[in-house]
């Protein structure tokens, strides 16, 4: 996983990590030919939710223990 590379990434609140996505997100779609602007579109709807309202999300760790808990 790239993230072993950076281990300072999981020490950050998950509000800078949500920060670190975007800002990697925006670069990726600035360095990609515009293929899709829809999903761009999507992606730039989807973050702005998360900005005006944080507390309608879990964290990763929550959404993958649900995960792991309903296979049991």
């Amino acid at each position: 996983m790239i993230a072993e590379h950076f281990p300072g990434i999981a020490q950050l609140p998950d509000e800078d990590k949500m920060t670190l996505m975007a800002e990697l997100w925006q670069d990726v779609m600035d360095d990609s030919p515009a293929e899709s602007p829809a999903l761009a579109e999507f992606v730039e709807q989807r973050w702005q939710e998360y900005r005006q309202h944080p507390d309608r999300v879990s964290p990763w760790s929550d959404v993958k223990a649900r995960i792991l808990a309903s296979r049991a």
